[in-house]
């Protein structure tokens, strides 16, 4: 028998089976999807596993597993940027060509002694702390933001501000929690880095040991204390119109009277929200308390969180892609403004002498009445029509409303003086912080380019650094925090536990301990017996049918009282608490204390109401 081979190379017929591309293929492998996608993902850094999932399909016309899609990416990521494991290690190699291409930065990495895994990094480049020294105004925004990649830790900021208003990034770290010993070290590194300038303010949020951390290491320093944060907590406690339309006036006041009399109208409403200020918010949070060497008049920690919001979508990379691009994202920044020093005029800022001629322009001038030469009695009318009046010193660059003192920059009073003499300059009152000279200086290094990782120096530690341990919580990390109730774009909807009846959290993450299975919830049913008696005859009065109904009434609570007691006595199951956590030490808590400076206040609250001259009203009977 002879084998007949038949190969078919082509097939006229028509075709006329159905489709299969809608069908999830099994094809497309984890490592075709990498393949396809590594291009892409380099042109667009922050797409998520759904574009991608929606680019294949759409390019090749198959139905993908999201799975398949997210598993891909994965993939493609390590093979751009590295595996994760390796990412500590890498730092060191980071390290070493920062400090040969930077000679003098700060790159501090600290690791457990005996694990050797990875616990924290402080960076700070020498350019930056030149530049600081030099040319900015002595201020700092402390704050830190999580990371949602795969390590959940804390990134840390310290920035200034400089001449033109604009964010100056200073210094930044890494490590896992916002605790009082990390916070500590992130503060005597930063003090490394610059030291204690004259003058130098410091203003934080609400985070967790910072305050501590902040008074241990710059004790002398003026510790400010962000507004909204503050007015976020304090409306949580206390709210209504008094305190909107006194509170944050009372912390825009420059003037210690004017300051008294906003205190005084929540004081009179409500006394135990000075208490409450005093008990929980002791740091300055209001203008007539900050000092005049600063030059800077913020009231918030923006700077701090808009430095989070430029860096938000590098808070999902690896530990060593992370601080590089902040890294280049610095870089580039600092030579943008450089060309832009470049190419303005010496003397003021532009910008500065554009803001001071458009309030200039829309002064309300009631009088100018001259003492000498330097010195003047302005009188202007405010927003309620009321005049107001101030004195003026040319010579020191002072006015009587503190504004001028504060800023650095000539306020209304001063520049209604300076405009009414023929040949003063305005540029020759505004303080040198906000001069092109000074704004040049601080952009004046750059920060030196350097190569990728396959081209960094290889450092041999000896051990290989392992990643720390992950604490994470079940479910999938937020990318975006959860809006405060006074915030833009806040989530209005309050949500409701079915365990406690309490608002603002779900069941499962409840703190009151969950009921027992053979327990019911609620007061238990008790078993009422009644006793029927003979219905009374026509010949009753009112009063024997009234002394029926009491009788069976009391029959029936013995009968319950007899059905309790009857049977064996069974003990009382007792409900499960949460167990109480471990009470601080006196001893520590008294080191704490100390290690805590006093408030920096220029005078307690309770102080400033009680003062002699609290009791006359301003003038006008309104504030000034």
């Amino acid at each position: 028998m002879v084998a007949c081979v038949v190969q078919i190379k082509k097939l006229p017929a028509e075709h006329n089976c159905p489709s299969t591309k809608f069908r999830e293929g099994k094809m497309a492998t984890q490592g075709w999807c990498a393949d396809r996608l590594s291009d892409w993902i380099k042109k667009n850094p922050h797409k998520g596993a759904k574009e991608a999932k929606e680019k294949l399909e759409g390019d090749y016309g198959i139905k993908l597993k999201y799975s398949k899609a997210w598993s891909g990416m994965k993939q493609a990521l390590e093979q751009i940027h590295g595996k994760y494991e390796e990412s500590f290690q890498l730092l060191f190699n980071w390290k070493a060509q920062i400090d040969h291409s930077s000679p003098g930065s700060i790159v501090q990495i600290e690791l457990e002694k005996k694990s050797k895994r990875f616990k924290r990094i402080f960076v700070a480049l020498k350019p930056c702390i030149d530049g600081f020294l030099a040319g900015c105004r002595p201020y700092l925004g402390i704050d830190s933001t999580s990371l949602h990649g795969k390590y959940s830790g804390q990134l840390a900021s310290a920035t200034g501000v400089d001449g033109h208003n604009w964010l100056y990034n200073v210094a930044f770290a890494v490590f896992e929690s916002e605790t009082e010993e990390n916070w500590k070290w992130f503060m005597q590194q930063l003090h490394r880095a610059v030291g204690s300038p004259e003058g130098l303010v410091i203003c934080t949020d609400a985070c967790k040991g910072l305050e501590t951390a902040v008074g241990a290491v710059f004790p002398q320093v003026e510790y400010r204390e962000c507004m909204r944060h503050l007015y976020g907590n304090f409306m949580k406690h206390y709210t209504g119109d008094v305190f909107t339309d006194h509170l944050y006036p009372a912390a825009r006041s420059y003037t210690e009277d004017l300051f008294r009399w906003h205190i005084q109208k929540i004081y009179e409403f409500a006394p135990a929200a000075i208490e409450y200020l005093e008990t929980y918010h002791n740091k300055i949070w209001y203008r007539c308390g900050f000092s005049e060497a600063s030059k800077c008049d913020y009231l918030t920690n923006n700077v701090s969180e808009s430095f989070n919001s430029q860096i938000k979508n590098l808070r999902g990379l690896l530990l060593h892609e992370l601080l590089d691009g902040i890294r280049e994202m610095i870089m580039e920044k600092r030579y943008l403004r450089r060309k832009i020093g470049r190419l303005m005029p010496d003397g003021i800022l532009p910008s500065v002498i554009k803001e001071l001629n458009t309030i200039s322009n829309n002064l309300r001038v009631v009088k100018v009445s001259r003492s000498d030469d330097d010195f003047a009695e302005v009188t202007l009318l405010d927003q309620q029509n009321n005049p107001r009046r101030h004195s003026v010193d040319l010579q020191h660059n002072k006015c009587s409303c503190r504004e001028w003192q504060i800023t650095g920059k000539p306020c209304k009073h001063a520049l209604a003086w300076i405009l009414s003499n023929r040949g003063m300059q305005i540029s020759a009152f505004v303080h040198e912080y906000y001069s092109v000279a000074k704004f040049r200086a601080a952009y004046e290094a750059r920060v030196e380019p350097i190569p990728d990782r396959s081209q960094w120096p290889e450092v041999d530690l000896g051990f290989k650094v392992r990643p720390p341990l992950l604490k994470r919580s079940s479910g999938r990390p937020r990318k975006q925090r959860i809006r405060g109730c006074l915030e833009i774009n806040a989530n209005k909807k309050v949500v409701r536990c079915k365990r406690c009846r309490g608002f603002g959290h779900f069941m499962k993450s409840c703190k009151l301990a969950e009921q027992a299975a053979d327990e019911v919830p609620g007061t238990p049913n008790k078993r009422y017996t009644l006793t029927l008696l003979p219905y009374p005859s026509q010949s009753c009065t009112n009063h024997n049918m009234l002394t029926t109904i009491l009788l069976t009434l009391l029959s029936c609570r013995k009968r319950v009282e007899e059905d309790e007691g009857a049977g064996p006595s069974q003990p009382k199951k007792k409900k499960k608490r949460t167990p109480k956590k471990k009470k601080t030490p006196a001893k520590k808590k008294q080191k704490t204390a100390a290690a805590a400076p006093p408030a920096s206040v220029v005078r307690s609250l309770k102080a400033l109401l009680n003062a002699a001259s609290a009791d006359a009203a301003p003038s006008g009977g309104g504030p000034h």
